[in-house]
């Protein structure tokens, strides 16, 4: 079993989405702004899969979009102050050196 598929599955487990952990561990280590296709760029994922899970959390106010001024403009987001990043990075994290 590799690393990454033990970060997955605990991922699903207990968000019952795959790519939570991982999403959630690059934007607690960004800073307060990020944005969906600098998060598509560090992770490895698809544009339907990092958006999934920004809607996700958007939903649940940990984080906020930022108002466009057209509909191309990047999709910018502000971070909730909240012990759930820290904790989902630590998850993440243990799952990749436990592997």
């Amino acid at each position: 079993m590799t690393n990454v598929t033990l970060s997955t599955q605990w991922s699903k487990m207990l968000f019952n989405n795959a790519h939570m952990l991982r999403v959630a561990a690059e934007i607690h280590a960004g800073g307060e702004q990020i944005d969906a296709r600098t998060l598509q760029r560090r992770i490895p994922l698809g544009q339907s899969a990092v958006h999934r899970v920004l809607r996700t959390l958007e939903g649940v106010e940990l984080l906020t979009r930022q108002e466009r001024t057209s509909r191309t403009d990047v999709l910018q987001y502000t971070r909730a102050d909240h012990p759930f990043w820290a904790s989902a990075a630590t998850l993440f994290f243990a799952a990749e050196r436990t592997g």
